[in-house]
């Protein structure tokens, strides 16, 4: 989360070197190779994490047909690139296509030996690696911007960090592990393919759903407006990612291990924790979201204010999201993540080129519209799946979003009381903001969800003195 931190701050910094337009295109280069990265996964690594009984001849399974899928999907997006960058308005992204696609090649050799520290519990080597990682694309990214590279400096960034998490993802884990060989099974390719092919699909729609907008905003409104609504959403995304996909990394091995009986009682209390810490992430980023924009940036980027009000809404629904897919990997339901991952996919595409084409303002209304749509529909399908009472998951969320109501009349308030007896420099309503909707999530907190906020207090307290006994 530190390392993400560091990643946000180069990402403004990167804002002051580029403009919106090559922003916009080297994100929709971007998307384009993550496409055909995400699309020839096959959805083969989860098996490793959810069936712990997978053997080193699966493993070895899963690493050659991950890999041989990705050179063919690689290589067909780089020879495609340029009637691919006409149709989204985006003529000179295949200047950065091989750069990407060269990282690109280096996260398919870390695949796997990754999903095997997933599966056995390995978070400190985990979080080092990407600790590393995302610091080499941090100080890369920026050094080169600031030389002058332009957009390849995000290039340069990411070849940087693939590189080193692959290398360090491949010296963690035992070559034997994942790469000894062994004899094809047509057994065991039968197994990998009947759990991996539906949630290949599904993660398939999760990623389409998450980069696509962009193909779209740039297609509609050209590589400006792409640049600061990518932007925008990167800043509206950071309390999911930074917290959230951490948790998920965490969720699915554990409810994998857990007794049957035990499950949802874990599933209530993951949802009702997670609420308490990323919700008031969101809801407070897009209440400081004006004054936070008017000190980051400069007058180029200014239209991501209205952008990143409306997108904090993302972080708000798609742990939940994230929590019961975690949720339906352990209990071997992927074809249900496949149809709530469609569902959402469907809602965002289908937004966007409706009212979304309106302006993008719009297609940031449609973003949210189809992540709220696609959480809802995840704890209805949790509910019939363990006969459980929907109130009882969304009462689980509740009280979380209870306490940001005074943060947000706080941080409302404080900018208003400021308004009125002039306005400050900005940094400091920003501070102030920030100050006043803290101390009032907390008071928040105790008063309308005491139990998981002592519950989750507990927990911390657990994992400094088991990390103290450790050392």
């Amino acid at each position: 989360m530190g390392a993400r931190a560091i990643g946000l701050v180069s990402t403004l910094l990167l804002a002051r070197f580029l403009t919106p337009s090559e922003y916009g295109e080297v994100s929709v280069a971007a998307v384009l190779v993550m496409t055909a990265t995400q699309l020839s996964t096959l959805g083969l690594g989860q098996y490793l994490i959810a069936e712990q009984s997978a053997d080193r001849g699966t493993a070895f399974h899963v690493t050659v047909y991950h890999f041989l899928s990705g050179i063919v999907a690689l290589a067909l997006v780089t020879g495609c690139g340029r009637p691919l960058g006409l149709a989204v308005d985006a003529p000179h992204l295949t200047h950065f296509l091989p750069g990407l696609v060269a990282a690109a090649l280096c996260d398919r050799v870390a695949y796997v030996p990754e999903r095997l520290l997933v599966r056995d519990l390995r978070f400190g080597s985990l979080s080092g690696a990407r600790t590393a990682a995302e610091l080499a694309y941090s100080v890369s990214s920026v050094l080169f911007a600031a030389l002058g590279w332009g957009a390849m400096a995000v290039v340069a960034g990411n070849v940087a960090r693939s590189a080193l998490r692959s290398a360090l993802f491949v010296f963690a884990v035992k070559r034997r592990d994942w790469l000894e060989p062994t004899r094809f099974s047509l057994e065991k390719t039968r197994k990998l393919f009947a759990f991996g092919v539906p949630m290949a699909l599904g993660a398939s729609c999760q990623f389409a759903s998450r980069r696509w907008d962009n193909l779209l905003v740039s297609h509609f409104f050209g590589p400006g407006p792409a640049g600061a609504y990518n932007l925008a959403y990167n800043l509206a995304d950071v309390p999911a990612i930074q917290v959230g996909e951490q948790i998920g990394d965490v969720l699915l091995p554990s409810f994998a291990r857990l007794e049957p009986s035990r499950r949802v009682p874990a599933l209530l209390r993951s949802m009702a924790l997670l609420g308490l810490v990323v919700f008031p992430l969101a809801v407070g980023l897009g209440a400081v979201a004006p004054t936070l924009v008017s000190v980051l940036f400069d007058q180029r980027w200014l239209s991501i204010g209205p952008m990143l009000v409306l997108l904090s809404a993302l972080s708000v629904t798609r742990p939940v999201g994230w929590t019961i897919a975690s949720y339906l990997q352990a209990r071997q339901r992927p074809g249900l993540i496949l149809w709530l991952e469609l569902l959402k996919l469907v809602g965002l595409m289908g937004g966007i080129a409706t009212f979304g084409r309106v302006s993008p303002l719009w297609t940031c209304g449609a973003v949210g519209f189809a992540f709220a749509l696609h959480a809802l529909a995840s704890l209805v399908v949790v509910a019939r799946v363990e006969a459980l009472a929907l109130r009882q998951s969304i009462g689980s969320l509740l009280p979380a979003l209870g306490a940001c109501v005074p943060m947000v009349a706080a941080v409302l308030g404080v900018r208003a009381l400021l308004a009125s007896y002039g306005e400050p420099k900005a940094w400091i309503s920003l501070a102030l903001q920030v100050v006043a909707g803290a101390l009032a999530y907390v008071g928040g907190a105790l008063l309308v969800a005491r139990r998981p906020t002592e519950d989750l207090v507990a927990r911390l307290f657990d994992a400094l003195r088991s990390q103290r006994t450790a050392t």
